[in-house]
């Protein structure tokens, strides 16, 4: 298994490969042997992180907005992934159709419906009334600004530099610790420093998708009961993660350009023609005005919810959302970045910038404009009591609740479940074909992660979630994998300080590459004008 395979598929590294799997297993037996006490210290710490820690997440996140707009913006903002000549490997559809879908899942499905409901009945700021009309419209705002730009350019940091390492310096891995070189070393970055890292960004993942699984099974469980007229039980669960294992494992094992590509293009359809249905026959007017009057009032208030720690009020608004949001999006920037380096070569760092930060955000202010509002619309016009179910049976069942309010909702169930179950698939396949880029030794050219390698990560993420919802054991990890965001803040800062030493370094390169793409570009438009004058 870990030798050398045949064709493209890179060498697995065991150095990665086997500590990953022995770290990620002993924390979970841990969790399951040790349950009670595990939650209590992991709690601990958890609440020492979001509130003792808790300006560091929001004046980083600020920080990688401007540093992400300066590099986009800038003098590198030409620098293309793999050269001045390097052609995209994807287009642009694929693309963002690739790093939306992998970096999302069911967890925006689920919070678009609902997360609306926790600011309308616990206001973010002293002086604004529960349930008022202030409330209201707060509450349409704040999940937008929540799954905003800051997040998606958190995503964003990481892959500057694990992508110009890759395919501008020739290193041989994806991985974090490749990002990090330029500071640590490279010889560092090949052993064990770099080895404790990778092995770090991989133990934050498998709890981040974990807990992604754990957010949408329930809803999409429910949602299959609903279809097929059986009771929502334990083993309807099971079989939905069951499902999911075999969409992804079968997806990742295909590969990047016949499995993960392709899915993500089906998924991003359906979405589209989900969203369509909802907007255009249902209170169409109301998420226009709605949505218009969220986007005025996060800009207005941008700047005030970026730096919101609320100290003399204590209300944990910030801490228990902003905060906690901040460091989920942590979590998952190493992993992310890694995957939309790997999907990005022949972009430049301004297409990088622009194009992920918009498309990310505008993707899901699209989903809490059409569902968030929709919710809404039906709780303050009297249609569907939102608020009570949620509180007198579930979550789940008062998103399924609002579905069945919808106008064609036999076509909207239906549509709404494939989308839930694809959405999973995207996320968990890029998960695992990340982790297995980390864990192979070469990836450079045409080689992708080594079958073996890509199916084990797809079916352990699986199973372990399976294992530990059986055991209610899943908050824990969700809550640690939150905990590693602490020292990933650190690495990632690390890795933005290797790119910045590597693009001065290579300044007269980028410049004399700039000039020699300026002058054919002149040359080709000399003799274009030329041949048109003849």
């Amino acid at each position: 298994m870990a030798g050398k395979t045949s064709g493209t598929s890179a060498e697995i590294d065991k150095g990665i490969f086997l500590p990953g799997i022995i770290t990620i297993l002993a924390v979970v037996v841990f969790m399951i042997v040790f349950e009670e006490s595990s939650k209590k210290v992991i709690d601990v710490v958890f609440n020492f992180c979001t509130d003792q820690l808790g300006s560091l997440y929001l004046w980083f996140g600020a920080f990688a907005l401007g540093f992400c707009g300066w590099l986009g913006f800038g003098r590198y903002g030409n620098v293309r992934l793999g050269g001045p000549d390097a052609k995209p490997e994807f287009s642009r559809w694929s693309w963002i159709a690739m790093f939306f879908c992998s970096g999302i899942g069911t967890s925006l499905i689920y919070w678009a419906t609902i997360e609306w409901t926790y600011y309308y009945t616990s206001p973010p700021f002293a002086g604004i009334e529960a349930k008022s009309q202030a409330a209201a419209q707060w509450a349409a705002m704040y999940p937008i600004y929540h799954w905003g730009p800051i997040g998606w350019v958190l995503y964003l940091l990481c892959a500057f530099p694990i992508g110009y390492a890759y395919y501008n310096r020739n290193m041989p891995s994806l991985r974090l610790s490749t990002g990090c070189a330029g500071v640590i070393g490279e010889k560092n970055a090949k052993n064990g420093i770099g080895k404790f890292i990778d092995i770090l960004m991989i133990f934050g993942l498998v709890g981040g998708t974990g807990t992604s699984l754990a957010s949408g099974t329930p809803m999409l469980a429910e949602a299959v009961s609903q279809m097929l007229g059986v009771a929502h039980t334990p083993m309807v669960d099971m079989a939905v993660v069951v499902v999911w294992t075999a969409l992804f494992t079968t997806s990742v094992t295909l590969g990047l350009k016949k499995g993960i590509k392709v899915l993500s293009d089906i998924n991003v359809i359906a979405v589209f023609v989900l969203c369509a249905i909802i907007f255009v026959f249902g209170p169409t007017a109301f998420l226009i005005s709605m949505f218009t009057d969220s986007m005025g009032l996060m800009l207005d208030n941008f700047a005030r919810m970026s730096f919101y720690t609320d100290p003399v009020g204590r209300s944990m608004f910030p801490q228990w959302w902003t905060i906690f949001y901040w460091a989920w999006w942590i979590a998952y920037g190493p992993y992310m970045g890694i995957f939309i380096a790997r999907i990005s070569k022949g972009r430049t760092f301004r297409d990088l910038a622009v194009t992920v930060t918009l498309a990310g955000a505008g993707g899901c202010a699209l989903f809490f404009m059409v569902f968030g509002n929709t919710a809404m619309y039906y709780e303050l016009n009297n249609i569907y009591p939102v608020l009570a179910t949620i509180k007198d049976q579930s979550a789940s069942a008062a998103i399924l609740g609002v579905l069945h309010q919808m106008p064609l909702w036999y076509v909207v169930l239906p549509l709404f479940v494939l989308v839930g179950f694809v959405y999973s698939a995207t996320t968990v396949d890029s998960s695992a074909y990340a982790i297995a880029v980390v864990a192979s030794k070469d990836t450079h050219g045409d080689h992708e992660p080594n079958l073996v390698n890509r199916a084990f990560w797809a079916i352990a993420l699986g199973a372990i979630a399976l294992v530990l919802m059986k055991l209610g054991g899943l908050g824990p990890l969700k809550t640690a994998s939150i905990v590693v965001s602490v020292p990933l803040i650190v690495l990632m800062g690390i890795s933005v300080v290797s790119l910045l030493r590597w693009l001065k370094e290579d300044q007269a390169d980028l410049v004399h590459a700039k000039s020699t793409v300026i002058a054919e570009r002149n040359k080709k438009a000399t003799a274009a004008a030329e041949e048109t004058k003849n």
